[in-house]
């Protein structure tokens, strides 16, 4: 996992040519910030500690613009994507040469859209050079408002404080995959799936990236018997069932690809239903259809601008190459006859809702409608936090070229599974939990045992074996009916024979006067002081996730500082 973690040395000014400019619209950046040192009016040549160098200009890197307002304020501005401006929301930017203990408040002034979860409880991430796990910044340091100053519009405040002046600090909206790491990580899942999974280039972007793709399982028919053609000419072989699923579409919705990944290491273990899942159907996964976003850090868009998941029904060979080669792949599926493609599942990351849900077609055909509604029944019941008054089915024209539109063509049923970049609930009055990395890879695995139910449901998986088919019992109803059991084997009437009806027994008449005044209760002694000395159970909420806390001082500072013993950040307010 340490290889997987990208390496910040590379944003340092420290390492770099001296002749190197400060900002920079080459290929590396376009339009984002390498290596800028925002100084203070009037002050000009070298810089100073304190005076912040700002460094976007590397892979999934974000910010287009920072400017000096006070000593302790800065505005930042979100670079918009390559030819959409109004796409803004991912940040992903380093801050370096601090002061010890410096404080600053950054002000994300272009945000695209009002309404995101920073309004609930999302908060973003950071982390430095000597700390390289990402840790939340606590709610109470953020601000979404509406600032009259900024022409009324909403803007995110964050206030943090430095306390190592040789770090190298990293800040944004969620936790980055990029497309190096992609890379990375097939190459070592392909050493462990190479007897039953093959990975193969299928595509390549405008900057000469690759489109992978992934089969896992074997792709020739299940034949029945040896005489595979009945009288009337077709073949008596069962159909190989087909499953596709596409990721990162969206260059800004990391979680899309932590699913993946852990859609993808879940079904190469050892598990009983990765086993059973593999051998039984054929999956056929994209892990990253929008390469170029990635690196470049949009939102949404690709290198010429264009939204991939609006351009489904109108993709060319030149702008859209990886759309036309999956495109290809379902009508070559479609043309055997040995195969039959079930779903089609188009992982996405949300910034509005929480938890985890579904968007599906809607269908004229009552049968073929509750067809579609089958298989997110069974994520439902494997995936946390499901959110079923979320999941729509609809025909809306605003998604007319989105892949579950698209592509859902005949029996084939598309959907669009889409996982919060923020956090979820449990219940819904409970805490908010943020997502993590492992959890993002939970909902990967999810996914795969959903899909493992519901093909042993149609019957095409066998049953796991020693398991029986019928309903489970709740284990509180079988210890009633034991209990039941014994007492009856234990009763003199419990055979018919000696079987007696109890009489009826009517209850006693009130009494005519009140009852005599009870006694006192006595008073607590020698004999029961345990009683009063008796510690009282205190119950800890569970499922909170413990914040970044330290040793406060007093309350009226309202700091947290630093302790040399322990690894973590330590903000100021």
């Amino acid at each position: 996992m340490e290889a997987l973690i990208d390496d910040l040395e590379h944003t340092t000014i420290y390492y770099r040519p001296r002749n190197d400019s400060e900002e920079s619209d080459g290929e590396g950046g376009l339009g984002n910030l390498n290596r800028l040192i925002v100084r203070p009016p009037g002050h000009s040549g070298k810089a100073k500690r304190g005076h912040l160098c700002f460094d976007a200009a590397f892979e999934c890197g974000n910010l287009g613009r920072a400017d000096h307002i006070t000593e302790l304020e800065y505005d930042l501005f979100i670079r918009p994507d390559t030819c959409r401006p109004r796409s803004r929301f991912w940040f992903n930017f380093t801050v370096e040469n601090v002061k010890q203990d410096q404080r600053v408040i950054f002000n994300i002034v272009n945000l695209g859209k009002e309404y995101t979860l920073f309004n609930e409880n999302m908060t973003p991430i950071v982390r430095s050079s000597s700390r390289p796990k990402w840790q939340r910044l606590p709610r109470r340091l953020l601000f979404y408002h509406r600032s009259l100053v900024h022409r009324g519009r909403k803007i995110l405040s964050l206030a943090f404080g430095f306390d190592k002046d040789e770090d190298i600090y990293q800040f944004a909206a969620a936790a980055p995959y990029s497309y190096s790491r992609l890379q990375k990580h097939l190459t070592m899942w392909e050493k462990r799936a190479q007897t039953f999974a093959t990975r193969e280039s299928i595509a390549q972007t405008t900057q000469k990236r690759r489109i992978d793709l992934i089969t896992i399982g074997d792709l020739a028919p299940k034949e029945e018997s040896k005489g595979e053609i009945i009288t009337k000419g077709k073949f008596n072989e069962t159909k190989k069932r087909v499953v596709l699923v596409l990721a990162r579409v969206h260059g800004g919705e990391q979680p899309a690809s932590f699913i993946c990944q852990g859609f993808l290491d879940y079904i190469v273990g050892s598990s009983e239903k990765a086993i059973a899942l593999r051998n039984g159907i054929v999956i056929q996964v994209v892990p990253m259809l929008n390469p170029d976003g990635v690196f470049l850090g949009n939102h949404r868009s690709d290198l010429i601008g264009s939204d991939l998941n609006r351009c489904w029904n109108r993709a060319t060979s030149y702008a859209h190459p990886a759309l036309i080669a999956v495109n290809d792949l379902i009508k070559k599926i479609a043309a055997e006859k040995t195969m039959q493609l079930d779903f089609i599942i188009d992982i996405h990351a949300d910034v509005s809702h929480e938890g985890v849900f579904v968007r599906g077609n809607s269908y004229d055909d009552v049968y073929r409608f509750e067809r579609h509604a089958v298989l997110p029944k069974f994520l439902g019941m494997r995936v946390e936090a499901w959110k079923p008054e979320l999941c729509l089915y609809n025909a809306d024209s605003l998604a007319a070229g989105s892949a579950r539109r698209t592509l859902s063509v005949g029996s084939v049923d598309a959907y669009t599974l889409l996982a919060s970049m923020g956090g979820r609930r449990l219940t819904p009055m409970g805490p908010y939990i943020h997502y993590t990395e492992d959890a993002y890879l939970k909902i990967g695995r999810s996914l795969v045992k959903a899909l493992c139910d519901y093909y042993r449901h149609i019957g095409v998986i066998a049953p796991r074996e020693g398991v029986s088919v019928q309903k489970k019992e709740s284990r509180r109803r079988r210890r009633r009916r034991k209990r039941t059991i014994n007492e009856r084997e234990r009763s003199p009437s419990s055979s018919p024979e000696k079987r007696v009806l109890v009489a009826r027994v009517l209850s006693p008449p009130l009494p005519l006067a009140s009852p005599p005044a009870l006694r006192a209760l006595p008073l607590r002694t020698a004999k029961n002081a345990t009683l009063r000395g008796r510690p009282r159970t205190v119950h800890v909420g569970e499922g909170t996730l413990p914040i970044i806390t330290g040793k406060y001082q007093t309350e009226i500072e309202h700091r947290s500082e630093f302790s040399s013993q322990s690894n973590s950040y330590r903000y100021y307010v």
